[in-house]
């Protein structure tokens, strides 16, 4: 297959935007933040799956809109949006909610919004969001490049000599957790329902549930766990994969100066934030990634942008 396990273009995003957390709350394995390099799928065959599992703060929200980097080139394409139920956790998940197509444009400077606000899409509080590539090539579906991934959160539904099926992308080798989020609907049926804001009222997600940072005084207090990604953090926690430690920067907007806190209570810029995007320069090389799980060597096409000064 040159399927899923194939051409990878690399480059670095310049501008991201999140939407407003005070009604929302953004969901994301990725540790993706604006200016970092980021990488294109381009190997995947058309009907093959990019897909992401998220645990929302309760069940019973209302998927608002889904965000992801869809770049390594310019350029409008159709593709599939699907949602399933993922509460058994296997590698292929449950019932599917919803799907419908979208057209994309490719850009490697900005998220892509597919709002489905008007869908009703009522998810579990564990779910799965696919993308499905309808034409090879790029632009396609990106993942972060910070050499770490969430094991349990970041799928593919492909061919790699096995018929069409779905892996762990981790089982392939691939490293990068895909760029792509789900914004849930603030409340309904959840711990936060009625507030207005995802935690107002109550101090962040952790507070008084007896959650590891419920009450503590800063960002690492009552941590304490080794960790190598984000998927061995608790709910509302990163990994810090240079001290390796469970950590977050925010519980709520309100400690980003301006900014948005994150599911991973990490504190994004808001769309704008740095006066805009840059043009830029690049270089291309080429490169190999060496054995890569049951599909072996990959291909890497790699885009370096920087900022003008």
């Amino acid at each position: 297959m040159k399927g899923i396990l194939a051409a990878v273009a690399v480059v670095a995003s310049l501008c991201t935007g999140i939407v407003d957390a005070h009604a929302q709350v953004t969901l994301q394995n990725d540790g993706f933040e604006s200016g970092q390099a980021l990488g294109a799928q381009g190997g995947f065959d058309p009907g093959e799956i990019g897909a992401s599992r998220f645990v929302a703060p309760g069940p019973g929200r209302t998927l608002q809109s889904v965000l992801l980097f869809f770049g390594g080139a310019s350029g409008t394409r159709t593709v599939t949006l699907h949602v399933w139920d993922d509460t058994a956790g296997t590698n292929a998940p449950g019932a599917e909610l919803f799907s419908a197509d979208f057209d994309l444009t490719g850009s490697d400077e900005n998220l892509s919004s597919i709002d489905v606000s008007a869908m009703n899409i009522i998810v579990p509080q564990q779910f799965r969001v696919g993308i499905e590539l309808q034409t090879a090539g790029l632009p396609s579906l990106a993942r972060d490049v910070d050499n770490s991934i969430a094991q349990d959160r970041n799928y593919l539904f492909g061919n790699v000599g096995l018929g069409l099926q779905w892996y762990r992308s981790s089982d392939l080798g691939l490293l990068g957790d895909w760029i792509l989020r789900a914004v849930v609907s603030g409340s309904a049926g959840s711990p936060d329902a009625g507030t207005g804001s995802p935690d107002a009222a109550t101090g962040g997600p952790d507070a008084a549930t007896g959650g590891p940072d419920g009450g503590t005084g800063g960002p690492d207090a009552g941590t304490g766990g080794t960790c190598n990604g984000n998927a061995e953090c608790p709910l509302g926690q990163f990994c810090d994969t240079q001290l390796h430690t469970c950590t977050f920067e925010c519980r709520t907007a309100d400690d980003c100066g301006g900014g948005t806190c994150n599911s991973l209570g990490q504190c994004v810029a808001a769309e704008g934030d740095g006066g805009g995007c840059c043009s830029t320069g690049s270089a291309t090389t080429g490169g190999m990634l060496g054995a890569l799980g049951l599909a072996g060597a990959v291909g890497l096409l790699v885009t370096r942008r920087r900022r003008r000064a």
